[in-house]
């Protein structure tokens, strides 16, 4: 047998090194949000849900088998949010404390709903998702569907003002940021972030009314989107999310010069809402003094 030369040697040592990376990718997975428990596909997306003990979660997989988690919800407590990204986008409390009428965009698995139906039990909420497979996943497996408080519509959210709507307090997007590249959803996503449509946005918020939006902050396409929700919104505000690749933006109706110290008010103001579940203050502190 020819001896293997040192060329080949790295080559298979290589693709040994990759496969061991790959392999503790999933393993790490596994070991924090447990074992597939289902596993589909849609005509947008490939879809596993996971579940360890009682957080249950929902993932989108890409062609290269890398995991997105969009959903984690403990079912003993699933009005508790457990993203950093997800309690973030409530800073827009502190900018719109009355949230009488509620838009999201984007359902996943719906843990920014059963926060809502937890914590405003009086809170009208409406849902746009545009898979029925993930809308399907959702009432299965996490208990998430529609009833006196909520609305799930299975649409497209670009095509969902085409119908008159009742004006909004806040919306909540979250409907193009965690989408893998191959996904159908990818075209669909982005045109969601044109001008034209951040505008049909704004002019469905009442008086006061705000957008929060989740982005990906090392997203080449960042800088672009932010400049976008710049022209739609007379201002906005940017929090980062520590240990974390997201960035929360908070688009506002009106221009609303608010300090650091009454913002710091607004936040210990509701302090004794334990049941959020989270500290506003803590989140307030990640403000940044001016967009990039």
């Amino acid at each position: 047998m020819r001896r293997l030369t040192p060329l080949i040697l790295l080559c298979l040592f290589l693709a040994l090194l990759i496969g061991l990376l790959v392999q503790g990718g999933k393993s790490g997975v596994t070991d924090r949000y447990g074992e597939v428990i289902h596993e589909t596909r849609s005509d947008f997306s490939h879809i596993r849900i996971r579940e360890r003990g009682q957080l249950r979660s929902l993932w989108f997989v890409d062609s290269e088998e890398k995991e997105q988690c969009q959903t984690a919800l403990d079912l003993a407590t699933p009005g508790r949010l457990q993203h950093g990204y997800a309690r973030a986008l409530l800073v827009s409390l502190l900018y719109q404390g009355s949230q009488e009428r509620v838009l999201i965009l984007g359902l996943g698995g719906g843990a920014l709903l059963h926060f809502f139906q937890q914590a405003f039990p009086t809170t009208q909420i409406e849902a746009v998702e545009i898979d029925p497979v993930v809308v399907e996943l959702a009432d299965r497996f996490f208990g998430t569907r529609s009833g006196p408080q909520v609305s799930i519509h299975v649409a497209d959210a670009f095509d969902y003002f085409s119908e008159a709507r009742e004006p909004y307090d806040a919306i909540y997007l979250d409907a193009f940021l965690r989408v893998p590249e191959d996904s159908e959803l990818g075209d669909r996503a982005s045109r969601l972030k044109t001008v034209d449509y951040l505008r049909t946005l704004r002019a469905h918020l009442r008086p006061g009314g705000v957008v929060a939006f989740n982005l990906a902050e090392a997203d080449p396409g960042t800088p672009e989107d932010l400049e976008a929700i710049r022209q739609a919104f007379p201002a906005m505000e940017l929090y980062s999310v520590p240990n974390s690749g997201n960035l929360v933006v908070i688009a506002l109706t009106e221009i609303v010069d608010l300090t650091t110290d009454e913002l710091r008010r607004r936040a210990e103001g509701w302090g004794a809402r334990a049941d959020l579940g989270f500290s506003l203050r803590e989140i307030a502190r990640q403000r940044r003094d001016r967009a990039p």
